[in-house]
């Protein structure tokens, strides 16, 4: 398989419905684990490992479907060689399977956007429930 090709179905995959609803849940579930502080958390460590499983996982399974042949440390070492001719945010994306710090990133980044729109929410439904209920 070409190296254009696959890097073609990957980006297909990642934007796929199916891959996106995985990553937002698992962010969604795990976030609060994560905080600024410098020093990181044992339990950090499981749910990177459980995010790569997870994430490479529905990735490679998705290829193997399209080239029954795929092996993603192959596809790996020609992104790492070829990485000029991927798109930054393709590459980003990968990169986080092999980078825990970009993977937190993206944890804090994921878990500050939920809050700053969680931040907007409550009022609303207080709001509205507020004009629902019965007068005593």
């Amino acid at each position: 398989v070409e190296f254009d090709t696959l890097i073609g179905h990957l980006q297909d995959i990642v934007l796929e419905d199916g891959f996106q609803d995985l990553q937002d849940d698992f962010l969604s579930e795990h976030c609060e684990e994560f905080d600024e502080e410098e020093e990181n958390k044992l339990a950090y460590t499981e749910i990177y490992n459980d995010y790569i499983t997870q994430i490479e996982g529905y990735i490679c399974k998705r290829l193997k479907e399209l080239h029954p042949s795929f092996q993603m440390d192959l596809l790996l070492s020609l992104i790492q060689s070829r990485r000029d001719e991927v798109d930054p945010e393709l590459f980003d994306t990968l990169a986080s399977f092999a980078d825990f710090v970009l993977f937190k990133e993206t944890m804090l980044n994921y878990k500050s956007q939920r809050d700053d729109e969680m931040g907007e929410f409550p009022t609303l439904v207080v709001t509205s429930l507020a004009c629902g209920l019965p007068k005593s």
